[in-house]
């Protein structure tokens, strides 16, 4: 998806679940993302190879149990 963070975000807390290449993000905007997931939706990130661990674990804590990394 081509989109930017803010319209990512607004999407989000409209209520779709999302996939994202999370190479093309920062840790900063993929929290923020993260964060704006509403429930019974959810997040998930693929090419995790360019995130540290403590990146991704920033990630899944923004939004626990909504994230999903591929």
């Amino acid at each position: 998806m081509n989109k930017t963070k803010l319209e990512l975000i607004a999407i989000a807390g409209a209520g779709a679940s999302l996939i994202l290449d999370s190479s093309k993000f920062t840790k900063l905007e993929l929290v923020a993302i993260a964060k704006a997931i509403t429930e019974r939706c959810s997040l998930t990130l693929e090419n995790c190879q360019s995130k540290t661990k403590l990146e991704l674990i920033a990630i899944a804590q923004a939004a626990p149990e909504k994230v999903t990394f591929q």
